[in-house]
């Protein structure tokens, strides 16, 4: 039965053609009304009313049944008809007179206001219903069949709800019909947790890694061969899980994403890859049972962004500054920055483009020996350059990797020309073995950088326009060091670059297990590995022995220092943390040495081969070959996901790979508010706890040294790879989909990209909101490691819930001691130093100052453990949340802005129901709270009363704008959709459509569905049906005023207003 809604006193009408027909009125916030929520929702508050009610309200409370009355004939219920559910329970017309008063007044004061809402949710989750949720007894309600489950549930909610509508009169048949419902069905959605069985047999396990020293730091014993190990493969592959959520196979046990399928099925040794290849945002049971889990290479490369990147870049942006000043010109502002522009009336001084290439072209004249004068500031930056392509060359010789792809293309070589016969060939392989040999030796004693070496990255837009150009242009270049070269070999060599591509899509290992399949044979593991060090040699080839000069000047390569520097970041980095964790910077295991490097693809195969040849039976063995196939593939999938090639088209050049990425673009600047992400202001206060979050938030605004203390925190955040989104636009590229910009080198999309940082920074404000909002994270989260260092120093007690929490972030009892005294030793703050000597002190607050410390290890474990929680508490995707479909270029379409959704599954839901804390419990409310606000906000936006909408649908939209349901929000959005809303949770509490659900002229749900491009297209058909059909109407410029750039910013909503009803009606 529908509800009533008053506004100004009068009766509001729902209809299925609009909900909304009156003027907006303002949304309003006030705390009277949480209260008021509470008494209204909460069982014992209700009771508490009643007693009050009976003992001091003047009304008389015995309403005499009349028989005879019946309120649909009841003269002052006659505006109401439509909506009775409100009145059914009335005994008399006295009655009726009485609730009917008490409505209309209790609607105009609190229906308006999203506290109301929020109080009825923390009335509901505080009955002793919901209380009951978070104890031991609650195992009965998660435990054995589901219909047990269900009628345990609904008998429990039922009987709540039965008092409760006893206690009060004005509590309706469907409010009461709904929850009851919704116990019944609610438990037997999820699967029962594990029995206790189960349990008994994890306490085992952990009973005996507790007795025994099993482990290596960081390990459970995969790292080194089965041999050395003290506990069995069981054994260590249960301690290896992700910890239970009881959320079952919809959660940790799902087969969603490679992390969870290899941490629940895969062997130990596959495990152990994983956990040191992606971050896993979950409690593994290790965790749980004193034992840190594993650095990540994930969490390494974004951990060197700060230092290399984020460091030169400012270094060039100081001498560029330094170059103003001598011209007598101001430094760049904040807005000039986000431009990459300098706004002056002289043009007689460099842009800080035109800066950037002169360091270019100076780097390039000290190479070659032919240099000009150039300014002292580019020299002085030039100096950042050196600094930055040093540290990546010496790790990469230190490593040896490129020593040693050189030998493999030799051996390679060798072992081609053992089995060539024809002379010619012959000789030519031996001269190029010769040449390769020499090139090691030389690499071997000089390094494999050359002086003044800067990475060379070719523009193939204006190659491809000016084809006939590049071959005369390199073939001066080419003659110039090599005048005996043919033009048929330069037209060779120039044939080579129609295809080039700075990053190139090494073979996928599914491809290849999928082709052994198909033949009835295994996949030649040693083959393809082999196939993968052809094309990196073929692809090093590029790499020319000319004046670079001659080809920049006609544009065909980039000479901005700032591009290259990321590109070459993002080619480099995960080489030499892949290389460092496994051997080689594919992961194979080519160079593993034990106890040295994790174990790589080639020994889990190994381990899977072994397994399948002592298999009892055919069928155990056929069992075996499957799921190895099946954990090799998300394995190497993981070192694609790492190195950014997973899902990367064979050429990401090619119009449909621009058309996507451009889309996406495109979707991000017409559809984002940036309004939605200050729930994450809710989750902050989920990191301590509301009282702890204003304790420390009192002490640092109170301080006087707020800038100097966020400064400072801003560092250890970035070192921890986090709060870079000013640089990179990390958050925002992650979250929205557009983390896959392989193919920024054409000028259109060069500069759609730079639109869209400056759509994140200045409109959208996602950057700078982000950069603040982890920084301010950073700062909680590492106030609580060291106050529960602090207090297990002190005590020697910590909690179950905290031990999990600094394992997991991979910090162990002797660290933890270890960050603790370099904190008291360097960091400011309770029992540390003081700002300035001022004798301030602060009861709460403890900021690290970690790059100050000396104890560098201890430094780099609290980076890596501020990241990672930081990651947590504000959602951000990270590579193994989705699933590997998504990473594709038509998945990535069609999931776009679901990879929040997806990222806040683990780190809100799943991880909440592993803690089940005080501070989560109390973070649900806040969530609910920020969803609720924005909601109302976005109401206004769409020119609608918030007042008018209805109860149920305030509370889905609540839970959907909080992130707690996370991707099941968007799952249920779409049945929703498809059941024309017939079917889902907002049908379940009472609530109509949303507004905003996308329906096109044919009524068709399905675009809204597949996806933000598939509705932009099924928009711009109704736009031109609608126009050409001459049925052109408000609603055709609503979906005009959609395609149109930035219409969707929160603060331009008026703007796009006027235009809307002025310019397009």
């Amino acid at each position: 039965m529908p509800d009533v809604y008053i506004a100004n006193g009068d009766p509001y009408y729902q209809t299925d053609n609009n909900i909304y027909k009156q003027d907006k009125q303002p949304t309003t916030f006030n705390f009277v009304n949480i209260a008021r929520g509470v008494l209204d929702e909460n069982v014992v508050a209700i009771g508490a009313k009643k007693l009050v009610q009976t003992v001091f309200d003047n009304r008389p409370d015995l309403y005499k049944v009349d028989v005879s009355y019946d309120p649909f004939y009841d003269p002052q219920l006659a505006p109401y008809k439509d909506f009775m559910g409100n009145f059914l329970h009335s005994k008399s017309e006295d009655h009726t007179t009485y609730l009917l008063d008490r409505f209309k007044k209790k609607m105009k004061s609190i229906n308006g206001d999203p506290g109301y809402i929020i109080g009825r949710i923390f009335g509901g989750l505080t009955d002793p219903s919901s209380i009951f949720m978070f104890t031991k007894g609650a195992n009965l309600l998660l435990t054995g069949s589901r219909l047990k489950r269900s009628a345990l549930g609904g008998s429990i909610i039922g009987g709540e709800e039965a008092i409760k509508g006893a206690l009060d009169d004005t509590r309706t048949a469907a409010e009461r019909t709904t929850i009851t419902a919704a116990g019944f069905i609610v438990p037997a959605l999820f699967p029962a947790i594990a029995n206790g069985k189960s349990a008994k047999r994890f306490d085992k396990y952990a009973a005996m890694y507790d007795e025994q020293d099993a482990f290596a730091a960081g390990t459970t014993g995969a790292a080194v061969p089965r041999s050395s190990r003290i506990m069995t493969e069981e054994q260590i592959q249960e301690m290896n899980k992700i910890a239970p959520t009881g959320l079952g196979i919809f959660g940790e046990q799902g087969p969603y994403n490679p992390v969870f399928r290899v941490m629940k099925q895969g062997v130990s040794e596959a495990q152990e890859m994983m956990e040191r290849m992606l971050e896993i945002p979950l409690f593994q049971n290790k965790n749980l049972k004193d034992i840190i889990s594993s650095p990540t290479v994930e969490r390494k490369i974004k951990m060197r962004y700060a230092p290399l990147v984020v460091t030169t870049t400012k270094k060039i942006e100081a001498a560029y500054n330094s170059y103003l000043a001598r011209q007598g010109a101001k430094s760049q502002n904040i807005l000039e920055r986000g431009f990459d522009t300098k706004f002056v009336k002289n043009k007689a001084y460099m842009t800080p483009k035109e800066f950037r290439q002169s360091i270019w072209e100076y780097k390039m004249g000290a190479r070659y020996g032919t240099q000009t004068v150039f300014d002292e500031d580019v020299i002085t930056a030039s100096k950042a350059i050196d600094d930055f392509y040093r540290t990546i060359g010496k790790e990469y010789d230190t490593l040896q990797i490129p020593q040693k792809a050189m030998q493999k293309h030799i051996d390679f070589l060798q072992q081609i020309l053992a089995k060539t016969k024809n002379r010619k060939k012959r000789e030519d392989m031996i001269l190029q073995i010769a040449k390769m040999e020499k090139r090691l030796e030389y690499v071997k004693k000089n390094g494999s950088l050359i002086d003044n070496y800067i990475n060379v990255v070719y523009r193939r837009d204006v190659i491809d326009a000016n084809f006939d150009k590049f071959v005369k242009t390199l073939g001066m270049a080419l003659r110039e060091r090599n005048p005996a070269i043919t033009q048929d070999e330069i037209l060779d060599i120039a044939e080579g670059f129609k295809g080039y591509q700075p990053v190139i899509a090494m073979p996928n290992l599914a491809d290849e297990l999928r082709i052994a399949a198909g033949k009835g044979t295994s996949a030649d593991i040693d083959g393809y590995i082999e196939k993968i060090n052809k094309i990196s040699n073929r692809f090093k080839q590029r790499q020319l022995n000319i004046d670079y000069r001659h080809l920049s000047k006609e544009g065909f390569i980039e000479t901005d220092t700032q591009t290259l520097n990321k590109m070459y970041f993002n080619q480099t980095i995960p080489d030499i943390e892949i290389t460092k964790a496994f051997g080689d910077p594919m992961g194979f295991g080519t160079n593993y040495i034990p106890k040295q490097n994790q174990m790589g693809i080639q020994q889990i195969a190994e381990v899977y081969d072994e397994m399948i040849i002592a298999a009892k039976n055919p069928k155990q063995a056929a069992a075996l070959e499957k799921q190895k196939n099946k954990i090799l593939k998300d394995l190497d999938a993981g070192i694609h996901l790492l190195r950014g090639t997973y899902g990367l088209a064979e050429d990401p050049n090619r119009s449909v790979s621009r058309g996507i990425r451009l889309m996406k673009l495109y979707n991000a600047m017409t559809m984002l508010t940036g309004i939605a992400q200050t729930v994450d202001v809710a989750r902050l206060v989920m990191i301590n706890g509301m009282g702890k979050s204003y304790k420390i938030s009192w002490d640092l605004l109170t301080s006087g040294y707020f800038k100097e203390i966020y400064k400072m925190n801003l560092k250890t955040t970035q070192l921890g790879g986090e709060s870079l989104d000013m640089f990179a636009s990390t958050r925002a590229m992650a979250m929205y989909g557009l983390d896959d910009a392989f193919g920024v080198f054409n000028k259109f999309e060069r500069g759609a990209s730079s639109m869209g940082n400056l759509y994140f920074t200045y409109l959208n404000l996602s950057n700078p909101w982000n950069t603040a909002v982890k920084n301010i994270a950073s700062l909680y989260n590492g106030t609580r490691i060291f106050d529960t260092i602090e207090t297990q120093i002190l005590t020697g007690k910590i909690s179950k819930v905290n031990m999990a929490r600094l394992r997991s972030m991979g910090i162990s009892d002797s660290m933890a001691k270890r960050i603790y005294k370099q904190y008291t030793k360097y960091g400011y703050g309770k029992n540390a130093r003081k700002w300035k000597e001022n004798g301030d002190t602060y009861k709460s607050l403890r900021v690290a100052n970690s790059d100050e410390w000396v104890d560098k290890e201890a430094a780099e474990v609290y980076h890596q453990a501020i990241g990672k929680q930081a990651n947590i508490d504000i959602v951000t995707p990270s590579k193994g949340d989705v699933p590997l479909w998504a990473n594709t270029e038509m998945g990535g379409l069609l999931t776009q802005f679901k990879k929040f959704g997806m990222a806040a599954t683990s780190r809100i839901l799943l991880r909440g129901l592993q803690e089940k804390d005080a501070n989560f419990f109390s973070g649900v409310l806040l969530l609910l709270a920020a969803g609720a606000g924005v909601d109302a906000f976005r109401q206004r936006a769409f020119n609608r009363d918030y007042s008018k909408k209805p109860f149920g649908q305030k509370i889905v939209d609540a839970f959907d704008r909080s992130g707690l349901g996370g991707i099941y929000s968007d799952i249920n959005n779409a049945i929703e959709r498809l059941g024309n809303n017939e079917i889902g949770l907002r049908p379940l509490l009472g609530a109509k459509k949303p507004y905003g659900t996308y329906r096109d002229i044919f009524n068709n749900p399905v675009p809204d569905v597949l996806g933000p491009t598939a509705s932009q297209i099924a928009n711009i058909s109704d736009i031109m049906w609608t126009w050409g059909s001459g049925k052109y109407n408000h609603h055709t410029a609503r979906n005009v005023r959609r395609l149109l750039p930035f219409q969707n910013v929160w603060f331009l909503d008026s703007l796009f207003d006027e235009i809307e009803q002025k310019g397009l009606r």
